[in-house]
């Protein structure tokens, strides 16, 4: 039997506990379903943070990158981003070994991708520009625009209602004061770097948080014109056989450029400035270059793998706090999880079992599965990138004239792991085509025996 009190109706109250690229997202969509439903509804989204400040009060902890999937989908959704949030437009990515390198280009010849890099909060602390360019405080400008209310101040707790399908009640405000505001719907999009999510673990209705790995990343000031130069529109990708790190980048914007470090385990800022003293990333930077004194840098989580149960009567957890894409496109993550969440609450009803059904598990039938081929590449790439003359021996087929169909294979499986241009599954079944892996075997396999000769001849020269 239906039960009404678990459906969105005319005057029922949204709370949307997070201000980032999720909570935006599903306020955009809980605003456009309601005007399809024909019902009036009530939204807020609560966060302390305020994005228009600089340094770390305005910070998301992003390296913010848009991709192009993204960037289209915003299109769609009549979100258009304003020029002054966009820093640089990328035209390609710089796969940058010990040794060598090689860019690799969208894989259809003449396409120029939409793909831009924006500061999440209001720039870095030392920033000269004027004017507020954050990319959070714009979706929460546009979705203000459309009657969302965003109040900034801090949820400290939600407390379940004493009688099925009540409202739940948001609990906020600074110190002592304990604001009320009773919801009939709750979203979570608070991510994994707040202590909501533990708050929330405890509430006892099942949600387990994802695990989570430490990430570095800071902000490095340059002048525009050494940027120009040595990063143009390209975002740089490392592999320096550095056993500790999974994935290592430079984005230039600006007049900064932003490092992002993620590794197997919690990194710490002694990886960040290792990594910055590596000959391969000096090379990249102006002459006698030191590393400065101070710069904007944090200590990130993201999630590596999916929440538990982030449901129940009322209550939906979203973003990185419930389920994600490992390691790339978590803005674009949102954006899909959000629109489904909120196609569910207003079309299928706000109850546990509604939310279930509509939304947790197509999300994991989408994102969870997709996560385990995506391992399996991420598994392969840390094989071969962390082998020095097999990644010297991959940039060299595709940098040759003489093989263009392996080439652009090996172009293609790059570029769309390292912008999340196609579904990890998609990429896999591409990367073990017959064809390309007879190819490169023999010639990985002779890199390889290469290598251990390189490793053995290291040995002795040391003992």
């Amino acid at each position: 039997m239906r039960n009404n009190n678990l459906f969105l109706k005319n005057g029922s109250k949204i709370a949307i506990i997070g201000g980032g690229p999720a909570g935006s997202f599903f306020a955009h969509f809980a605003s456009r379903y309601a005007a399809e439903t024909g019902i009036d509804v009530s939204i807020k989204i609560f966060d302390r943070k305020s994005f228009c400040q600089r340094g770390p009060r305005g910070c998301n902890m992003c390296a913010g990158v848009i991709s192009e999937n993204l960037f289209n989908k915003l299109e769609e959704e009549g979100i258009n981003i304003a020029e002054f949030c966009v820093q640089r437009k990328i035209e390609a990515y710089c796969f940058y070994t010990q040794d060598d390198s090689v860019f690799l280009h969208h894989p259809v010849s003449g396409h120029t991708p939409k793909i831009v890099t924006v500061f999440r909060g209001n720039g870095p602390m030392q920033s000269p520009h004027e004017g507020n360019i954050s990319f959070d405080d714009f979706l929460l400008n546009h979705v203000e625009k459309q009657g969302v209310e965003v109040i900034f101040e801090i949820v400290k707790r939600l407390k379940l209602p004493s009688k099925k399908g009540g409202p739940v009640k948001v609990i906020f405000g600074e110190r002592k004061s304990g604001k009320e505001f009773e919801a009939d719907l709750v979203v979570g999009a608070f991510g994994v770097n707040t202590g909501m999510m533990e708050k929330i673990g405890q509430m006892d209705f099942g949600y387990k948080p994802p695990k989570t790995v430490r990430t570095c990343q800071c902000e490095i000031m340059l002048s525009p014109e050494h940027i120009e130069k040595a990063f143009g529109n390209n975002v740089f990708v490392f592999a320096l056989g550095k056993k500790e790190l999974k994935f290592a980048s430079i984005t230039p914007k600006a007049d900064y450029v932003t490092v992002n470090l993620v590794g197997r385990q919690d990194l710490t800022r002694n990886n960040l400035i290792d990594f910055l003293n590596h000959q391969a990333v000096k090379r990249l930077m102006p002459k006698d270059w030191e590393i400065p004194k101070s710069f904007c840098m944090c200590i990130s989580k993201i999630p590596v793998s999916y929440a538990k149960h982030p449901y129940t009567d009322r209550i939906v957890v979203l973003g990185d706090a419930s389920i994600s894409r490992s390691y790339k496109s978590g803005i674009e993550s949102a954006f899909n999880m959000a629109k489904l969440s909120a196609y569910t609450a207003f079309k299928c009803g706000v109850s546990e079992k509604a939310l279930m059904n509509g939304y947790f598990k197509p999300a994991k039938r989408a994102l969870a599965r997709d996560n385990l081929y995506g391992i399996m590449m991420l598994k392969i790439n840390d094989f071969l990138s962390s082998q020095r003359q097999i990644a010297n021996a991959n940039i060299r087929i595709i940098k040759s004239d003489k093989d263009k169909e392996t080439a652009n294979q090996i172009n293609e499986i790059l570029w769309n792991m390292l912008t999340g241009n196609a579904p990890y599954k998609e990429i896999f079944y591409k990367a073990m085509k017959p064809r390309l892996v007879l190819k490169m075997l023999p010639i990985d396999a002779f890199a390889w025996v290469r290598q251990k000769w390189d490793d053995v001849g290291a040995w002795l020269r040391r003992n």
